[in-house]
């Protein structure tokens, strides 16, 4: 079968190749009537323009983009589902990229995106990118971002600080005095951010309490295996009575490496997490972390995109974490 060319849209659509690839590129110099027409024609020859021009521009892509640092994780893998699920109600097509808290790949990923014409992007997750986050919106682009928040773009955020201080404050109430926190290094990243300030405001109050706080960039990468390191090289030697910590895996790590030590989790030494990851409840012990409606994260985005793209104004929000306590502290909520 002869392939379709622009040419024979053209003839269909009795108008000139030159203004079909116009009507392709999005020119918004072409009546609705014309662009209708070229539209028809595409869809009766099944002809198939490149990528940059697959939108005709002269009604919505339905299809958005949502851009991740790192997919891999369990809490981008669910939102990444959730977000999915909720475009698929609205017959919406999603393209989904990870950025590998690389820039360069980000930027790239970001054009490839914008090249396919897409309605709108949502950025899940924090990255050095706010820059480039700004851009982009600048160019009228609709934008909505989550767990993440980048000056006056609309959001959907988690309550991290506060939710951290009430960790705090349950486990002085407990009985804990010597404190120290492990996470990752915040710079640039509101949510980690929120979660080390809940922790050190909360601790002002109390003048009776010391607080040691490791703050490594090696944990945005391997944390289980990073985090095993640090206790046997760093924490074992001066254990506190709790370690409050940024991501499960960062908890499941010190967990693993002070059990290979002899040191009792609880009873030596307690411990949090965050993020409530499946493995957390199995896990030996049972970790107290914190849980976040990722669906709702995901359900809030989309529909305040959608909002965007239908010219709609859009407010940002604030989702309520859950503590839940399990056995690797002893925390009464």
């Amino acid at each position: 079968m002869q392939k379709v060319t622009i040419k024979d849209v053209a003839k269909l659509a009795k108008v000139s190749p030159s203004t079909v690839s116009r009507v392709l590129s999005g020119s918004p110099s072409i009546s609705d009537d014309t662009c209708k027409r070229v539209k028809n024609a595409v869809k009766e020859l099944h002809y198939t323009p490149n990528t940059t021009a697959r939108s005709l521009r002269c009604e919505k892509s339905k299809s958005i983009g949502v851009v991740f640092p790192d997919i891999s994780g369990e809490f981008y893998a669910t939102c990444a589902s959730a977000i999915l699920k909720y475009a698929r109600m609205s017959d919406y097509t999603v393209l989904f990229t990870e950025s590998g808290h690389n820039l360069k790949a980000e930027k790239d990923s970001i054009k490839a995106l914008l090249e396919r014409r897409i309605d709108g992007i949502i950025f899940i997750g924090d990255n050095s990118d706010i820059p480039l986050i700004q851009s982009i919106a600048a160019q009228s682009i609709p934008i909505v971002t989550g767990d993440r928040k980048v000056g006056n773009i609309p959001s959907v955020t988690f309550n991290n600080r506060e939710t951290v201080q009430e960790m705090v404050d349950s486990l002085y109430k407990s009985g804990c005095r010597k404190f120290m926190y492990v996470g990752e290094t915040p710079t640039g990243q509101s949510n980690l951010l929120n979660r080390y300030n809940g922790y050190t405001d909360a601790l002002k109050k109390y003048s009776d309490t010391t607080s040691v706080i490791f703050l490594e960039e090696s944990l945005h990468g391997d944390k289980l295996k990073t985090a095993r390191r640090l206790f046997t090289k760093k924490i074992i030697t001066s254990l506190p009575d709790v370690i409050i910590t940024s991501n499960d895996l960062i908890a499941q790590g010190i967990i693993s490496a002070a059990h290979e030590n002899g040191i009792n989790i609880p009873n030596d030494m307690q411990i949090t997490g965050f993020d409530d990851l499946l493995s957390s409840a199995y896990f030996i012990p049972s970790v107290t972390t914190v849980s976040q409606n990722i669906d709702e994260l995901a359900k809030r985005c989309f529909s305040m995109l959608m909002d965007l793209i239908n010219k709609k104004s859009s407010v940002s929000s604030i989702i309520e974490q859950n503590i839940i306590a399990r056995n690797s502290a002893k925390i009464n909520i």
